[in-house]
């Protein structure tokens, strides 16, 4: 990093970043508004204003994205020469990787074979390993190439079209055969793609086609095809047929398919009937059968795992079966518990069967916890909450340093100044991957530093520093924060907790369901809440920005609580699945302790919402109150009165 770029790093450390005073000394102000410039200059063409703009920003650090698009514009006539420079020069940046398959590809699609394997390094997705055969179809050792076409073909999905030629010439050479055939006839079965079965089935004789077309039936109908006379041959894809009925009639009536196990025990090997016994079991589980522990606990040792023990435990604390439940947990071989729940119902469950000391004893453990299960033991001591802030230790040279030894961060932050998002996101994750541990604990702080709050929070998770409470639970946006907690009469330490569970302070952020910004709202419940408020109709867009998404989520919030009479736990939950869910989940009579309720939540994601919302409540109120309102003084009894929640 030359002194220039020093000097940059060093102002944009010791300014709040992004921030009105920086724009007064900032040194790359005038190259920002250059690179802008630049780009706009080659969307309109203008190739020499373009160049002569690059050539005045060599030792700008977003100089590679201009060479990217510059290469982009026209990338069929780029030279190889000038590609292979810039793989070399910016083989740091994600900008490379990207450049190298989007090149293979066009060569590839375009069969210039020998420039493909100038290129071509041994890795990339399907699409450029089958372009790589293609290209050596007539070179090296045949047998060697026809195993390597096969590794492709032999995959339970479709491939590329790329893909084509190289599979056609395993069928001139006969590789494929029934046998073949039959492989990935039940590796697309086992993922579910019955169109790809469908055709491969075609390629058999008729007899064979039809046993294809019965386990499609047999994966629609699994009961209907389980008492059918077809099933009961002595074949080996017969069997496989059986065991896949069995499987998926375990997704929806997982006791029938333990009851047909059983009955066909006799017909399977050891490892069939105990894959199977463990499959039936996951889902008796997952479903809450009437049998689901006794099936549970039926799967022997050696092929228990984590999510089994889990099961099996969640089962016996939904019954409340202190002695199943206990013995269950005293059990565990493959649970990494320390921050699960279920030391915590270990010490439940002793207190319930009267060994109250060494109850005491496993509570008093937790107590100094800072997590959902920690707080609960504190509050059955009666014992403050500890916040346990260990802070990482770093001073402006040692960003300074970092800096210049990983130019990556730098790029990412310039990206992020620009507002574009999701390059400036790809960057730091690009360039975290080749931080040593130290490393990412000083760019969690840099990211800190510059309030790029996500960013911070993610990567200090990633380096393991769980405890700097100001770099994972930041203030941010409190003004606003605060005003609109006014507004509806919200604790503003549970609108930053809903905010950190669901986003992490990612303003832009866009889930894969469609949720939006800050406070993850769906645009639809956006509407409804803006109806209710009276307001205009929001676009997406205006669901992004923070004062509309605050005011929007905060409002639907409160609605929440309104509807449960002031629960956070129901709010919470309603407001990660939906409150027609949580009405289902509430009892149909009697009430539940407010720590069985959320810890028997049938969705595993919003059961850890609820616990991630009520502890990051707790640590805000902390943050912002120097002490915490007890979880057990805000959570009352959950009991069912006309569809919701009293105490």
């Amino acid at each position: 990093m030359n002194k220039r770029l020093q000097l940059a790093a060093a102002i944009l450390l010791s300014l709040p970043w992004p921030g009105a005073a920086i724009a007064l000394s900032d040194p790359f102000t005038d190259e920002r508004a250059r690179f802008q410039e630049a780009l706009h200059a080659l969307e309109r063409g203008n190739l020499q204003r373009f160049d002569a703009l690059v050539a005045s920003l060599q030792d700008y650090p977003l100089q590679p994205y201009l060479q990217d698009r510059r290469l982009r514009r026209d990338l069929a006539r780029a030279s190889d020469a000038d590609i292979a420079a810039y793989l070399e020069r910016y083989a740091d940046t994600p900008l490379a990787d990207r450049l190298y398959d989007d090149w293979l590809e066009h060569l590839g699609r375009t069969r210039q074979w020998s420039r493909f394997e100038r290129f071509y390094r041994g890795d990339g997705d399907a699409e450029l390993r089958c372009y790589h055969l293609r290209a050596t179809r007539t070179a090296g050792e045949r047998t060697a190439w026809l195993d390597a076409a096969m590794t492709l073909w032999r995959v339970g999905h479709s491939q590329p079209d790329a893909c084509d030629p190289v599979f056609d010439v395993l069928y001139d050479s006969h590789r494929i055969d029934s046998d073949a055939l039959w492989e990935r006839i039940a590796l697309a079965m086992g993922e579910g793609r019955l169109s790809l079965a469908a055709y491969l089935g075609k390629k058999l004789p008729a007899a064979e086609r039809e046993l294809v077309e019965f386990w499609r039936h047999a994966h629609r109908r699994p009961a209907a095809a389980l008492n059918d006379a077809r099933l009961q041959a002595d074949d080996d894809r017969v069997r496989r047929i059986r065991l896949h009925a069995i499987q998926r009639l375990a997704r929806s009536q997982p006791d029938s398919a333990y009851a047909a196990l059983q009955a066909r025990r006799d017909q399977l090997s050891g490892d069939d009937y105990h894959a199977t016994l463990k499959y039936v079991a996951r889902y008796a589980g997952i479903r809450r059968s009437d049998n689901a522990y006794a099936i549970l606990k039926a799967v022997p040792g050696d092929w228990r795992d984590a999510e089994i023990e889990e099961l099996q435990a969640r089962i016996a604390l939904l019954t409340r079966d202190w002695a199943a439940l206990l013995e269950t947990i005293e059990g565990f071989r493959h649970q990494d518990s320390r921050f699960s729940e279920w030391p915590y119902w270990q010490a439940r469950a002793l207190d319930a069967l009267g060994r109250s000391e060494p109850a005491r004893q496993q509570l008093l453990a937790l107590s100094g916890e800072r997590f959902f299960h920690g707080f609960l033991a504190a509050d059955r001591l009666n014992r403050p909450y500890r916040l346990n802030h260990r802070p990482i230790e770093y001073d402006e040279s040692d960003l300074l340093a970092l800096l210049q030894r990983r130019p990556g961060l730098w790029r990412a932050g310039e990206l992020h100044r620009l507002g574009r998002t999701w390059a400036s996101r790809r960057e730091w994750y690009h360039a975290s991957l080749k931080l040593s541990p130290p490393e990412l604990e000083l760019a969690a702080a840099l990211a800190h530093e510059w309030d790029w709050h996500d960013r911070a929070i993610w990567t200090a998770a990633r380096a393991g520093r769980w405890d700097d409470v100001q770099i994972r639970f930041p203030l941010a946006y409190r003004d606003q924060i605060e005003q609109v907690a006014g507004q509806f009469d919200l604790d503003p330490a549970l609108i930053f907790a809903v905010i950190r569970q669901e986003s992490a302070f990612m303003a832009d952020a866009r889930s894969s369901a469609g949720a939006l910004g800050l406070m993850q709202l769906m645009p639809a419940t956006g509407r409804q809440t803006a109806l209710h408020l009276r307001l205009p109709r929001p676009s997406r867009a205006t669901l992004l920005t923070t004062s509309a998404n605050l005011r929007l989520g905060s409002a639907y919030l409160k609605r929440m609580l309104e509807r449960y009479h002031g629960h956070p736990a129901l709010a919470a939950a309603a407001y990660n699945a939906g409150p027609h869910r949580v009405d289902r989940w509430l009892p149909d009579d009697g009430e539940f302790e407010p720590d069985h309720w959320i810890d028997t939540i049938p969705f595993r994601e919003t059961r850890g919402y609820v616990r991630g919302v009520l502890a990051f409540t707790a640590v805000y109120d902390m943050r912002l109150n120097g002490e915490a309102v007890p979880l057990a003084r805000r959570l009352a009894r959950v009991v069912n009165v006309d569809g919701s929640s009293g105490g």
